[in-house]
């Protein structure tokens, strides 16, 4: 009886923490969209004034390619959130 309370008590103790996780990412995700934005707007201005952007717009390919990797990171996370409740 004791075994099965235990087991109860991680898969309770592992959903809060990937749901914690999930918060942190879909946090982490929404900041990171702000300065892609951030990161375009500054392009824009950069281009208006004459101003080289090649560098900024590396920077921002980069920045997006991260954000695609922060939604495949909460893909997992849901995942794991999702066969935990199987």
């Amino acid at each position: 009886m004791g075994d099965s309370r235990s087991v109860s008590s991680n898969v309770i103790a592992a959903m809060a923490t990937e749901r914690d996780h999930l918060v942190q990412a879909n946090r982490h995700i929404a900041r990171a969209q702000d300065m892609v934005s951030e990161q375009h707007a500054l392009i824009e201005r950069m281009a208006e004034h004459g101003h080289d952007t090649t560098l900024a717009e590396a920077v921002l390919e980069t920045m997006r390619t991260t954000l695609d990797r922060m939604h495949e990171h909460r893909e997992l996370i849901e995942k794991a959130i999702a066969s935990e409740r199987t």
